[in-house]
């Protein structure tokens, strides 16, 4: 007999076909869900949690399904936003869109009001703007614009009560009063804010510095619901404020020795603010074999793709700095040009190529620390204590990513035919969480929390771990949203897909 589902205007499936379907996303996890649930409008989604309140169900929202950490599966309802939820509702004065609109599509219609949104993941072809407020993303470009949040002015979402919430509006009192009471025990707790608030700026977990940041409550309300993987409400309204568009003015990929002097390079640069500065270590080079971004250079540590789109005086500036640090080699990559469409094309790249380079192999890629993110001037010695950590325990790995901000994707390759594979998963896992949590740093990077990650939170936060509990039970007291995705987390090798 069919299982009980809500009613509403859009689609409900409970066919095992669309159910196995949406057990995966981008992660290393595979869990079946109950039903999928595509909402055509916002009394839908009423519908569903209502329904979900009732049968004692989970709701888990989703958009691209492109997320790495394992957020975006559940046992209960899926909620996918991209078939019908997917319409640019208005452009002008200000940007008003639903979560299921493919990030790139979205992209397309505000340049041609001439403006940008400079977070932009790689995924961008196949990820929503639901899925990119959720897990507060990023892009190559946070290194100078911020993430997602800096560019939100405000949301619609239900509560898992079922309230309505726009957060131009009076907040509901229970959220207002809850919101107002979180946010004067915060600031007057010293310890607290400074952990918050000296964390890497792409760190994860509820977005907290949000309570010193603003004072108004809706504003808080919406800064929290950006980063927290659909735990606190299901997002129905996005409202942006992009900016004008700005053209980079020259890019270079320069070719290093040593992780020392890639170090120094970086650090000087990021004085500049330029727009971009990405890492490529020599092992990601060497699986890539791109025609630009290559190993040709046997011996090098990596390489730095830096972006400037400020002025031509600051490009300059740039290259003096990347010369005087002694690279290999430095490759201009004008604009416009072919060369800086397939550079940024290889880059985007790495993470489909490494994949087949480990297909090939009969290895496997999981995502276990992908997403780490530290202090710009730790760079040198978490890269080397990783490659460190890596080699003593017999596994090759490519390090790059997001240099110019913090962020650093770590992938091990794992041979799945070797004896206690959940046993090497889990020590990689802990050791790294060591490593970054001795320079300050956090595996609840720019991927943002789930089953991969979340499970050192609480290790990392310590006491001020409270402050995400208070906010869960705030919002969403019976644990309806998402659940085992930021609390209550299982070993991360539960549930995860080791068939490569």
């Amino acid at each position: 007999m069919e299982p009980d589902k809500p009613t509403i205007e859009g689609m409900v499936h409970t066919d095992t076909a669309t159910r196995k379907k949406f057990s995966k996303d981008a992660s290393s996890y595979r869990i079946q869900p109950q039903m999928v649930a595509a909402p055509a409008n916002e009394n839908d989604v009423v519908r569903i949690l209502e329904f979900a309140r009732k049968s004692g169900t989970s709701i888990t929202c989703r958009s691209g399904g492109s997320g790495l950490s394992g957020a975006g599966i559940g046992p209960g309802i899926i909620v996918d936003f991209k078939p019908l939820m997917n319409r640019i509702k208005q452009l002008d004065p200000e940007i008003i869109a639903e979560p299921g609109v493919v990030l790139e599509d979205f992209l397309k219609q505000i340049h041609k009001k001439g403006l940008m949104l400079p977070a932009i993941p790689s995924s961008s072809s196949w990820c929503a703007l639901g899925g990119n407020i959720g897990t507060r993303a990023t892009g190559p470009r946070t290194a100078r614009y911020g993430t997602i949040d800096a560019f939100v002015t405000s949301l619609k979402f239900i509560t898992a009560r079922g309230d309505i919430v726009d957060t131009r509006k009076k907040l509901p009192d229970y959220l207002e009063k809850g919101l107002m009471r979180i946010r004067e025990k915060y600031l007057s707790d010293e310890k607290s804010r400074r952990l918050f608030e000296n964390r890497p700026p792409i760190a994860g977990g509820y977005n907290v510095p949000a309570f010193s940041r603003y004072k108004d409550p809706g504003d808080i309300a919406a800064h929290l619901m950006v980063g927290s993987i659909g735990t606190l409400g299901v997002i129905t309204e996005i409202r942006l404020s992009p900016i004008p568009i700005r053209m980079p003015q020259m890019t270079y990929a320069a070719f290093f020795p040593t992780l020392e002097k890639i170090g120094d390079a970086l650090n000087r640069i990021n004085e500049l603010h330029p727009a971009a500065v990405e890492y490529i270590d020599n092992n990601t080079l060497a699986r890539i074999q791109g025609k630009l971004l290559n190993n040709r250079h046997k011996d090098i540590a990596g390489a730095l793709l830096v972006e400037f789109d400020e002025s031509e005086e600051q490009a300059k500036k740039g290259r003096k700095i990347l010369v005087e640090s002694n690279p290999d080699e430095l490759i201009p990559v004008p604009v416009n040009s072919p060369e800086e469409t397939r550079i940024w094309e290889e880059r985007r790249q790495i993470l489909p190529k490494l994949r087949a380079f480990a297909r090939k192999k009969g290895w496997i890629v999981p995502s276990i620390i992908d997403d780490v993110a530290i202090h710009v001037k730790d760079f040198v010695p978490v890269v080397r204590d990783l490659n460190q950590l890596m080699r003593r325990l017999q596994h090759d790995i490519c390090i790059f990513g997001h240099i110019g901000f913090g962020s650093l994707h770590a992938r091990p390759l794992f041979d799945p035919g070797k004896k206690k594979i959940t046993k090497q998963i889990d020590t990689v896992s802990r050791q790294t969480f060591q490593i970054l949590h001795q320079y300050g740093g956090t595996l609840v990077g720019e991927h943002n929390a789930g089953r991969s990650r979340s499970i050192y939170l609480e290790m990392e936060l310590g006491d001020s771990f409270t402050y995400l509990r208070e906010i869960k039970d705030l919002f969403d007291p019976e644990d309806i949203l998402n659940p085992k995705t930021l609390f209550d987390t299982s070993p991360i090798t539960e549930n995860m897909n080791l068939d490569g």
